[in-house]
């Protein structure tokens, strides 16, 4: 006897690059001018490789005309931060009391900017499923005592 056909549909994951443009999306609604940091090593036309950027910085530099600036560093869903990333965001937190804003979904996002807008101390945050400060020095822990 033949199997009834059963319709599933895939299980659906988020990417970065679609948590990315919601966030940005939010961020021009509220009128914010959001530039992108880009951090890495390119080649040049000429065949030589150049590197730009300080490794480790927040994605985009958020401006606005009334408002506080921010960095904002966005992941995926339960992502982790990298070690250079950890490190960075540490460094311009506590050196340069900047404001950052690490993100794994625009609700946490939106959350997140009602308390910076607000004036409030809006702390660095991390989505639900998100490892954030705790996760991130455990995962560091462990990393340099392997090496």
């Amino acid at each position: 006897m033949p199997r009834p056909f059963r319709l599933r549909s895939p299980k659906l994951r988020l990417t970065e690059n679609d948590v990315e443009r919601a966030c940005l999306d939010v961020l021009a609604h509220r009128g914010y001018k959001v530039v992108r940091h880009q951090v890495g090593r390119f080649k040049t036309v000429d065949g030589r490789w150049i590197t730009i950027g300080e490794t480790g910085m927040p994605d985009y530099i958020c401006l606005h005309a009334t408002r506080p600036a921010f960095l904002l560093e966005v992941k995926r869903p339960g992502a982790v931060l990298s070690s250079e990333q950890f490190a960075k965001i540490r460094q311009l937190e506590i050196g340069h009391q900047l404001a950052i804003a690490v993100v794994d979904s625009v609700e946490v996002l939106i959350d997140w900017l009602a308390r910076h807008e607000s004036g409030a101390p809006a702390g660095r945050v991390y989505g639900k499923n998100f490892p954030g400060l705790a996760g991130g020095v455990n995962a560091l822990k462990n990393a340099d005592d392997s090496r």
